[in-house]
Order: C-alpha cells, then structure tokens, then sequence
C-alpha cells in the first residue's frame, strides 16, 4: 500500500513542477495576426455602427427647416441684446473716465 501512495505522489510533484507556460501553450490555439484581429474589430464596429444607423429616428425636414430658423433668429436676437448693452457700459465707463481724468 505504501509503496501505490508513493506513486501517486511521484507523479502529482512531477505535474506540479512543469511549467505554468508549456501546460497552456500546448492546448492554446495560436494568435492571429495583430493587424488581422484589428481589420476584424474595425469591420464589427463599421457593421453594429450601420445596423444602429437603421434604428435612429430622423426628425421630419420641415420640423427640422423650422427649429434651425428659430435657433438662427434666437442667436441674432441675443447677439443684439449683448452689443446694446456693451455699447451702453462703454459709454459710461468712458463718460465716467472723462470726469475723472
């Protein structure tokens, strides 16, 4: 009996000490070309980009005519109001600096 416990210890030490490396590269398939996996990758995010394409729900053209209009009119009203105001804190920063100096 003691000398199958032997055995089976002889063979488990001689399986522990080989290499962690050797045991996976034998049953490791082999990488592909790095160049390879990345042409794969782009195509997969070019197609799931297309398929999500087909999913988006395009605003009507005359909903979108009119919100760009009133964006355009909005920016020239507040453009406006701004130069207006800094037009008038110019003139009494300077009427200010007048009487001073």
């Amino acid at each position: 009996m003691s000398n199958e416990l032997n055995k089976d210890t002889v063979e488990v030490t001689e399986e522990a000490t080989l290499p962690a490396e050797k045991k996976s590269k034998k049953n490791a398939p082999k990488k592909e070309n790095f160049f390879k996996r990345i042409w794969k990758k782009f195509v997969k995010l070019c197609k799931d980009t297309v398929g999500e394409m087909k999913k988006v729900v395009w605003t009507p053209k005359a909903e979108l005519s009119k919100n760009t209009k009133l964006v355009i009119v909005t920016v020239i009203a507040f453009s406006l109001v701004i130069a207006i105001i800094d037009l008038a804190c110019s003139y009494l920063i300077n009427g200010v600096a007048g009487l001073i100096g």
